[in-house]
């Protein structure tokens, strides 16, 4: 239950995140073409820093033990989602906000990425090692399988009742923080408890 908790908790996060990024990416480049080249461009950025970090997450792991690895990734999207959101909240009125958010944006989830993959998926795997080899096939693939499903399109689910209140996503920022945070404290609180 607590396994899935993280990956439930990390499916909702970065969708929460993830969508909003791109609402404000595409008003900053409204011709596709351009908005495709920041995503492509972006991507290729995501696996080549993620290259990287696998490589030093390993080792991190191993020096600072499974707790911190499985905080790593919960922290590091709390700590770059509040400029993030910050530059929303202050408003997109104005190119030079519009670009900040983008940025702050692009940082928070590129970095959010990243400690997923280098940090984040070792932990989570490193968690199914104590328990009987029943357990570890069910639960396995039950989790990795409904939980980040769930994670993903409950996000989806979730952001899709805010349009519809208030008109856009962005609109829906302040609602989306609070939620955005709950769910952090739900992931953190739950690898506290797994360790």
């Amino acid at each position: 239950r607590l396994i899935a908790a993280l990956v439930v908790g990390y499916g909702l996060s970065i969708n929460f995140t993830d969508i909003m990024w791109k609402s404000i990416v595409k008003r900053q480049y409204p011709d596709p073409l351009e908005y495709q080249r920041f995503i492509s461009q972006f991507s290729s950025i995501v696996g080549f820093s993620t290259c990287i970090v696998i490589f030093f997450g390993v080792h991190g792991i191993r020096i600072l033990g499974w707790r911190m690895g499985a905080l790593a990734t919960p922290l590091v999207m709390a700590c770059m989602a509040f400029p993030f959101f910050s530059s929303i909240l202050v408003g997109l009125d104005s190119p030079r906000r519009l670009k900040i958010a983008v940025i702050f944006g692009m940082v928070q989830t590129l970095l959010s990425k990243t400690t997923k993959y280098a940090l984040f998926d070792p932990t989570t795997q490193m968690a199914y090692i104590p328990l009987d080899e029943e357990s570890k096939v069910k639960g396995k693939a039950a989790i990795e399988v409904i939980g980040s499903r769930i994670g993903k399109s409950g996000g989806s689910l979730i952001q899709q009742g805010l349009v519809l209140v208030f008109g856009n996503i962005i609109n829906a920022a302040p609602v989306l923080v609070v939620l955005y945070y709950s769910v952090l404290a739900w992931w953190v609180l739950s690898a506290n408890r797994l360790s």
